[in-house]
């Protein structure tokens, strides 16, 4: 987000910017919060306050990945409105220097991919994935299985196929890799 911010800020104020060039911005957002099923319910006790706590932590992650999400759709909404306004025909910044800035409005938009567990349609792939915990060794087979669901869930994102009808892209998918074409 900083470097967006900072990307519109200098185009902006009319400095050239590495990215001048760019029309497609991809971001993608992973929400690795995890929802483990509790079976709270079931028993008789109250939960132990570190259980509490280890399903509270997800929360924020959630909270953070939606945010971010919206904030990244919020800014190409503004950067589509400047360059509409700065293409219109009644634009003229001769005319009035105080909207002179949206000239140098940026000229790329933005694809915020989301990447997260709750939009698999398999119930049971979604639950398994969730009750993986999270660690930097996982065995061949979760690795592999997290890996086909991210697939899945970034080609049926409907950002992801707004981006390939806009560049005109195709995903071409064979047994050893996947690629994105895009002009």
């Amino acid at each position: 987000m900083d470097f967006l911010e900072a990307f519109e800020a200098l185009r902006l104020a009319g400095q050239p910017t590495p990215l001048d060039h760019v029309r497609r911005i991809i971001v993608f957002v992973v929400n690795s919060a995890s929802s483990p099923s509790f079976d709270w319910n079931n028993k008789e006790n109250s939960p132990s306050a570190a259980s509490i706590l280890v399903k509270a932590a997800g929360v924020p992650v959630d909270r953070y990945a939606s945010e971010s999400i919206e904030l990244l759709r919020d800014i190409d909404a503004r950067w589509t409105a400047q360059r509409a306004i700065r293409d219109s025909v009644a634009f003229d910044k001769k005319k009035d220097p105080t909207v002179a800035w949206v000239a140098n409005a940026p000229n790329a938009d933005i694809y915020p991919i989301e990447v997260s567990f709750q939009v698999l349609a398999d119930k049971e792939e979604r639950d398994y994935l969730n009750q993986l915990p999270t660690s930097f060794a996982l065995p061949a087979d979760a690795v592999d299985r997290l890996r086909a669901a991210a697939k899945k869930i970034v080609l049926a994102s409907p950002d992801f196929q707004q981006l390939l009808k806009a560049s005109g892209g195709h995903v071409e998918d064979n047994v050893r890799k996947t690629s994105v074409g895009m002009r």
